[in-house]
């Protein structure tokens, strides 16, 4: 029989007392607000558990979706939604939603929920671009 190898305690572990300090994450300026980031999967999946806990969105929760004039999805709880956070933690954008905002399997979407009213607001790559726009002319400058 072979005996598991443990290697010794190193001096750093010795002088360590107690559970080892955690990271602590900023919060938003607006403790209202919670922000994800998703890809979008298969058949327009968008899966963010820390956003749909911030909004109280359980398994079954009814959901119904907006194209707004920016170019975003806007998304609620209705209780005659089409759409429903499914028991594994996602809910679909249906294809008349991704269409107006072009928005495709792959893309990275930006989350932004507001905790108090209860919405979503999903961000596409083209509605980033035009929010970061004064980002790329600083990383254009710099060089």
């Amino acid at each position: 029989m072979i005996e598991p190898l443990v290697p010794p305690q190193t001096a750093l572990q010795d002088r360590i007392h107690g559970p080892l300090p955690v990271c602590v994450v900023p919060g938003t300026a607006d403790p209202d607000l919670a922000y994800g980031v998703a890809v979008v999967g298969d058949a327009g999946r968008v899966a963010d558990r820390a956003v749909l806990s911030a909004l109280s969105w359980s398994p079954g929760t009814r959901l119904t979706m907006s194209c707004t004039e920016g170019g975003l999805v806007l998304v609620h709880a209705a209780s005659g939604g089409t759409v429903q956070v499914t028991g594994a933690g996602f809910f679909r954008v249906p294809f008349r939603q991704r269409r107006c905002v072009r928005l495709l399997e792959g893309d990275r979407v930006l989350l932004v929920a507001h905790r108090e009213q209860k919405r979503l607001l999903i961000y596409p790559p083209a509605a980033l671009d035009a929010l970061t726009r004064e980002s790329r002319r600083i990383l254009e400058d710099s060089l």
